[in-house]
């Protein structure tokens, strides 16, 4: 007897006719990638020319090849690095693999399969073996998904290569780092690129420590349960062994040691966290003015969180810790209305300005980029050297990537009363950057209308 569609019609066909209709988007999407591949490397070929034709090399090479990518990161509305990343392996994928870069032009591979394919390849030298090994690579590519073919492709990669493992992880270990990438929730995640053998010793240590641990905590619980089984409403549950890993990897890093505050359930210590401390307040809190009886709202929702300078919103908890560890704190007086910064005072005065600007930047004010102000520059909008003041609007915190553009790379910038600024690109292309408190803790759109434009953006959108 035949067995009936588990799609019986007519919702069978319409299911079919969708998916087809899926795949023809996709492969005009592939396409369009592929396009938009050969546009991004044709931008580093412009750049390149740029550079060839008024002998630029060097440093004044480089500041060629930022000067573009600023102009597609305003084009795409990314930060230049994402778009200088995305310009080089564009790059790549055109020039060195070129046939990955035919295969995802003419949909038979997607974008995630091409870069699988590139990024597996930079360890093959000659064009020659490259040129062998992409269209191996393709061939596997157009048969498996993006992640099985990732994995492939680094094994083919290997046998293609002109340079020994071991010579490479030599050369890789100059790329060792620690960096911070934040999450939501006030959680962040703590990255390290070191040698493999020492990073699986790193784990097995946290394991076995933190497993004991766990151990315990499971004994001491099934204590407090008197044998019974059960376990009190209000008692806290146990760690599992990757909460205790993670607690005890913090522990090792600030303290040298497991604390009592981490064996002793769910605690980490932070008392050797020196933390600088700002404290944002609005100005009518201070003054003891408030808007007029009767007056019409200016914002709506929950109270503004506690703010971790180059992360976000952090709890309330987490905040009160860290002010408590701190030696000094700054505060930071807000407008009510708009969220502009108006002033910043310390108990101790010393080095007010740089408090302001830090306390009213937050991080690098070039669009996109989030360098924390303790790690970048403070500069002139208008060059001290040309006139300009040294004051609240005249001054911006730059990291020295953005700085260097700012001099160098035909960037230019307009900051107004209000702190935001102007961003134009040698092309034209144009954005502007308003001060971080005025776009967190400024006016919310009530719910009889859109978001309120101040007078000076109405102006300027005129």
């Amino acid at each position: 007897m035949e067995a009936e569609p588990f799609f019986p019609d007519p919702q069978g066909a319409e299911l079919d006719a969708v998916v087809t209709a899926i795949a023809a988007v996709e492969r005009e999407i592939r396409g369009l990638e592929g396009r938009k591949r050969a546009l991004l490397a044709r931008v580093r070929q412009v750049s390149d020319a740029v550079c060839v034709a008024e002998g630029r090399t060097g440093r004044a090479a480089e500041l060629v090849h930022r000067a573009a990518s600023a102009e597609v990161g305003f084009a795409l509305g990314i930060a230049d690095r994402s778009a200088e990343a995305l310009i080089e392996r564009s790059h790549d994928l055109c020039t060195r693999f070129a046939g990955a870069h035919a295969a995802l032009a003419s949909g038979r591979i997607s974008a995630a399969h091409a870069s699988a394919i590139a990024d597996a390849g930079l360890i093959i030298a000659g064009p020659v073996a490259r040129e062998a090994y992409t269209r191996a690579a393709v061939e596997v590519a157009e048969a498996e998904t993006p992640n099985r073919a990732r994995r492939a492709a680094k094994v083919l990669a290997e046998r293609f290569a002109e340079r020994t493992l071991d010579e490479r992880c030599a050369r890789a270990a100059e790329a060792r780092r620690v960096w911070v990438t934040p999450l939501d929730d006030g959680m962040a995640e703590l990255h390290a690129v070191v040698d493999a053998a020492l990073a699986a010793a790193l784990h097995d240590r946290l394991t076995r420590i933190a497993r004991v641990q766990v151990d315990a905590d499971a004994e001491a619980a099934a204590a407090a349960a008197g044998g019974s089984g059960e376990r009190d409403v209000g008692a806290v549950l146990p760690r599992t062994l990757d909460q205790a890993r993670a607690d005890l990897c913090t522990e090792l890093l600030l303290n040298g040691d497991p604390s009592q505050a981490w064996r002793a359930h769910g605690g980490v210590s932070g008392e050797r966290i020196d933390a600088r401390v700002q404290v944002i307040v609005p100005v009518s809190a201070l003054t003891g003015d408030a808007p007029a009886v009767g007056a019409p709202a200016t914002h709506t929702g929950l109270p503004a969180p506690a703010m971790l300078s180059g992360y976000g919103a952090i709890g309330a908890d987490r905040a009160r810790l860290l002010a408590g560890l701190s030696r000094g704190w700054d505060r930071v007086a807000v407008d009510h209305a708009t969220g502009e910064v108006l002033a910043v005072d310390r108990y101790r005065p010393s080095e007010e300005l740089l408090r302001y600007l830090r306390a009213r930047d937050q991080h690098c004010r070039f669009p996109g980029c989030q360098i924390v102000p303790f790690r970048a520059d403070v500069d002139h909008t208008h060059d001290a050297s040309r006139g300009g003041a040294t004051s609240v609007d005249n001054l911006a915190v730059l990291c020295r990537r953005h700085h260097t553009m700012k001099h160098h790379a035909g960037i230019e910038m307009t900051q107004h009363s209000d702190g935001s600024i102007d961003w134009a690109t040698p092309l034209g292309r144009r954005k502007r950057e308003r001060p971080p408190s005025r776009v967190m803790f400024g006016p919310i759109a009530d719910a009889g209308g859109g978001a309120e434009v101040s007078q000076h953006e109405q102006s300027a959108a005129a």
